[in-house]
């Protein structure tokens, strides 16, 4: 009965979303769900792989939403391993607390970490995951807040089902502040890396960082939202990282979604990546791509290979309302080394929204007023995570609302986000400023948007556009443009 019911809420949640009823059945999500099983002949927590501990839902099927391995190169054998197994075999613990959590990522030994509820760390850390863990976060509203993850020369490691967030330096959105070095996940010549439905948001530097030649990573199910840069994989010359990215979901980010520099192979396929203000997947100097089935809405430069050398193969990938590169092919990719079931790619964008990142989804909730602050006292402290705080075709108006202060930062309204007020919180257009390095400072895409008691600039003159706007029937009071012009 229960398999029933959880099958019908599935089947509503995705018709809903537009997809037909033979598509899902294609794509194997229509099927109930299984909790995961222990380890035969072992106690429950012993010996196993913590996913039923951790309420995960696991499907059947190699294309469903939940898998109990991962599909991609982290579950190739390879360098002595015959996969991505985490923690199995080793000991069950729960942490609830920022110290337990940051004691059982590092100790010496294999384990299964149930993450519960919030854990908020006062300072930022990034904490040392040592090989042989799983970290999986339990039910709905596990989260690791102002904190990341560091891997340095281990294997065998598991991510799942949790949101990491909220390690943002206010004012310093590019990441080059000395002391921002806040990346979600960063791993350096590291091999065996399985991260699967997490959610990556507002954080100070890089969400992931693939670095210094690690091999066999498999990012599968994730959302990347709200902030400058996404993904990037590199910080060598040596071309040896192989990684599968599949079924992810990026939205409302800048750039690096993903930066591929040098990879062996990259295999992209089945991902959503929407509203992206600079370049959507790069493949740069001797990376090999093969890119396929993948949605790009509303993304500029959706696609691209840039460098001496290496290869881009470019399938099924579809583009809508996208300007700039949509993927030149050249040269000849790879062999893929393992199964995998292409989802089709019109179905992608329902199928992401509906299953990706940590159970309990990632929609955010509809609020009339979002307030952004530098120094911490408002919702936000930057203009792009109040944006990604409105629901895409919001039926009601909102208004943002900035507190005094200088917001260095490409701002954009997006046009699935209508009727929005963006406006200074004093009515005094000096006292909220908006600057950017280079380029467009805000671009208002959105149709009914207000712009109110604010200056849009830029740090140096340029002869083009610092406030653009495409969106129909928008209007402005009191708004002041310098170092470049209105349009």
């Amino acid at each position: 009965m229960a398999d029933a019911q959880e099958m019908n809420i599935r089947r509503r949640t995705l018709l809903s979303a537009g997809l037909a009823a033979g598509t899902l059945a294609s794509a194997v999500l229509l099927g109930p769900a299984n909790p995961a099983v222990a380890a035969k002949g072992a106690p429950s927590g012993v010996d196993s792989n913590g996913f039923r501990e951790a309420g995960l839902p696991i499907s059947r099927g190699r294309a469903g939403a939940w898998t109990e391995t991962p599909v991609g190169f982290a579950g190739v054998a390879s360098q002595g391993r015959a996969g991505t197994t985490g923690g199995t075999g080793g000991r069950l613990v729960h942490a609830s607390t920022p110290e337990e959590l940051r004691v059982f990522a590092k100790s010496p030994e294999p384990l299964v970490v149930i993450l519960h509820g919030e854990l908020v760390f006062a300072e930022y850390e990034k904490l040392t995951v040592t090989s042989n863990k799983s970290l999986l976060g339990a039910g709905e509203g596990a989260a690791v807040v102002n904190a990341g993850f560091k891997l340095v020369n281990v294997a065998n490691v598991v991510f799942r089902n949790f949101t990491v967030r909220d390690s943002y330096i206010p004012g310093d959105f590019v990441g080059k502040r000395p002391d921002n070095d806040r990346d979600g996940i960063q791993m350096d010549t590291s091999t065996h890396v399985w991260v699967d439905h997490l959610h990556f948001t507002r954080l100070g530097d890089g969400l992931v960082d693939i670095r210094k030649d690690c091999d066999n990573v498999t990012l599968s199910w994730n959302v990347f939202s709200d902030h400058n840069k996404a993904l990037g994989e590199g910080w060598t010359q040596n071309v040896v990282t192989r990684l599968t990215l599949h079924h992810n979901w990026i939205r409302n980010t800048h750039q690096r979604n993903a930066s591929l520099d040098n990879t062996a192979a990259s295999h992209v396929y089945n991902n959503y990546l929407e509203n992206i203000s600079s370049y959507g997947m790069l493949g740069r100097n001797a990376a090999l791509l093969l890119v396929e089935g993948n949605y790009f809405r509303d993304v500029r430069n959706p696609l691209h290979h840039q460098g001496p050398g290496g290869a881009l193969v470019a399938r099924n990938n579809l583009f809508e309302k996208c300007t700039g590169n949509t993927g030149q092919e050249r040269g000849i990719a790879f062999d893929v080394p393992y199964s995998y079931d292409l989802t089709p790619t019109k179905a992608v964008p329902a199928l992401v929204r509906a299953f990706g990142g940590p159970l309990g989804g990632t929609e955010p909730a509809l609020r009339e007023v979002i307030t952004v602050a530098l120094d911490g006292t408002g919702d936000f402290a930057r203009n792009r995570a109040a944006v990604g705080a409105i629901p895409t075709n919001n039926p009601t108006a909102v208004t943002v609302l900035l507190q005094p202060g200088v917001y260095h930062e490409p701002s954009v309204i997006w046009g699935d986000r209508r009727n929005i007020t963006l406006a200074g919180a004093t009515g005094n257009a000096g006292d909220v400023v908006l600057s950017n390095s280079e380029g467009v400072t805000l671009l208002v895409a959105a149709d009914g948007s207000v712009l109110r008691d604010l200056t849009v600039t830029s740090d140096v003159p340029q002869s083009g556009h610092v406030l653009l706007i495409t969106g129909r029937g928008v209007t402005r009071s009191n708004v002041t443009v310098l170092n470049g012009t209105a349009g």
